[in-house]
């Protein structure tokens, strides 16, 4: 995917994503059929700065004179710009970055008012699903980089599958499909983190590290009878339960199913058979005791300190917690995804955070090519450098064991298209709904079908609002207002 500095990388393109005959003909009449510069069904949208044919030149960035280009991100990105910027204004010397970062509550409260604004920060991060990206979808605040793409080549780099995770109708109401709104550069998702030490100890013969989903079951159930703890949960936060049910519903539901769901697609449910199986099956998990004690009252980051510390023999958590896992641990350390029946890699997870280009920018060039370099093997080693996993992994040193192995893992999900996205991305209020039900859920507060119920309920609230939104949307443009 280098290409400010090398060939793009040698991956074959992922065969693209079938939603399947029904639910790709409900998708389509949704959201008709989109170029570059228009949303699904609405007018051409103006490309803030014209449209991007071929990578952006340095001759092309020095011909704007003194340039001030300013980022606001979230602050999780400060080690990565910390190292990245430095190299993006040595190769666009003209160019003086400003760089803002804020903390994700603040961040994400604030996006749309931000960017509203009269002078809004030339390149943004958002976050997929209506909460924040199609807020500003809709009101217009961002631009299409359908150009951009084709240009930089990223349409044949990225599976098909997970670029819809940053498409949208114009606006706004559609999410999977439309326009291109943002690109992402990291690889983030949901595995089976191990402590090698700890599970060589146990029994008479040790335990291997999982390779498939059927090793890592009878890993627990050997665990479990061993008299340790199988499974480090720390859920006071609510979204690790959901994204260890993410992980489990991944072996069981295909991934275009997953994603038809989170992405609205009309007729689709959260109560499937798969959906049904998985949470039966997290429900066993804690009532056999393979979660322990007390995690709906102890912290993600705690819990992760108690793996560390020796407490359970496996942590199911996201891909990002690699730095603070390897750092206690270090050649103890392992990760992987185990594989699905049928030898696919699939899990809860995304790109990263999106970056974004305002549709209000005079500044277009450079930050086209700041997201280009940003792409580029250089912006992918500055990542890893930061203890980040990109996109981008060939040609990339990766610091250590832990994080060869995670890039490695990483490959495989991104070329099996296997990325599920996040449940809680299926409507503003699902990730506090489906947090706190399944809280209740592991608790026994509430049965499966209660559970699938209530998830289901929120969704299909939110759906209908939604079409209310487009039906204004679309009288408001026929009355020419």
């Amino acid at each position: 995917m280098d290409h400010t500095s090398a060939p793009r990388h040698s991956r074959p393109r992922p065969r693209a994503a079938a939603l399947g005959p029904a639910l790709a003909a409900a998708a389509l009449a949704l959201t008709g059929c989109s170029v570059p510069g228009a949303g699904g069904g609405g007018p051409a949208q103006e490309l803030t700065g014209g449209r991007i044919t071929e990578p952006v030149t340095r001759a092309k960035v020095a011909a704007h004179g003194k340039t001030e280009l300013r980022l606001l991100a979230d602050s999780g990105e400060q080690e990565f710009l910390k190292r990245f910027v430095p190299l993006y204004e040595k190769k666009y010397p003209n160019v003086d970055v400003k760089v803002e970062t804020k903390a994700s509550a603040d961040f994400f409260k604030t996006i749309v008012n931000t960017m509203s604004g009269s002078h809004p920060p030339d390149l943004i991060q958002g976050n997929q699903g209506y909460g924040v990206d199609g807020l500003l979808v809709q009101s217009g605040l961002l631009r299409p980089l359908d150009d951009v793409s084709h240009a930089y080549g990223w349409d044949l780099d990225f599976p098909t599958g997970a670029t819809s995770q940053l498409r949208w109708s114009q606006d706004g109401a559609i999410f999977g499909s439309g326009n291109l709104y943002g690109t992402g550069q990291s690889n983030e998702y949901v595995g089976v983190f191990y402590n090698k030490k700890k599970l060589a100890g146990i029994g008479e013969h040790g335990i291997d590290p999982p390779e498939t989903w059927s090793d890592f079951t009878k890993a627990l159930k050997k665990v479990k009878a061993s008299g340790e703890q199988p499974i480090m949960l720390g859920n006071s936060d609510q979204y690790p339960a959901e994204q260890l049910l993410g992980t489990i519903q991944a072996q069981k539901v295909p991934v275009n199913e997953s994603r038809a769901w989170i992405n609205g697609v009309p007729g689709t449910t959260f109560a499937t058979r798969g959906n049904r199986e998985a949470a039966k099956t997290l429900r066993d998990w804690a009532k056999k005791g393979y979660l322990g004690s007390g995690y709906n009252g102890v912290s993600s980051d705690d819990a992760v300190t108690k793996f560390t510390g020796g407490k359970g023999a496996f942590l199911v958590a996201g891909s990002w917690n690699a730095p603070a896992i390897g750092k206690k641990l270090g050649d103890d350390a392992g990760f992987d995804i185990p594989r699905t029946a049928d030898g696919r890699t699939v899990a809860t997870g995304a790109l990263g955070l999106p970056w974004h280009i305002s549709a209000k920018t005079d500044k277009t060039d450079a930050a086209v090519a700041f997201l280009g370099m940003m792409q580029s093997r250089t912006g992918a080693q500055a990542m890893a450098d930061a203890g980040r996993l990109p996109v981008v992994t060939e040609g990339v040193r990766m610091p250590d064991a832990l994080s060869r192995q995670q890039a490695a893992t990483g490959e495989r999900l991104l070329d099996d298209d296997g990325q599920t996205f996040y449940f809680d991305w299926a409507s503003n209020s699902m990730l506090t709904t489906i947090g706190s039900a399944t809280q209740d859920l592991l608790t026994g507060r509430e049965d499966v079908d209660t559970y699938l119920r209530k998830v289901q309920a929120d969704w299909k609230s939110f759906r209908a609002d939604q079409e209310k939104k487009a039906e204004r949307q679309a009288e408001k443009q026929g009355s020419g207002s």
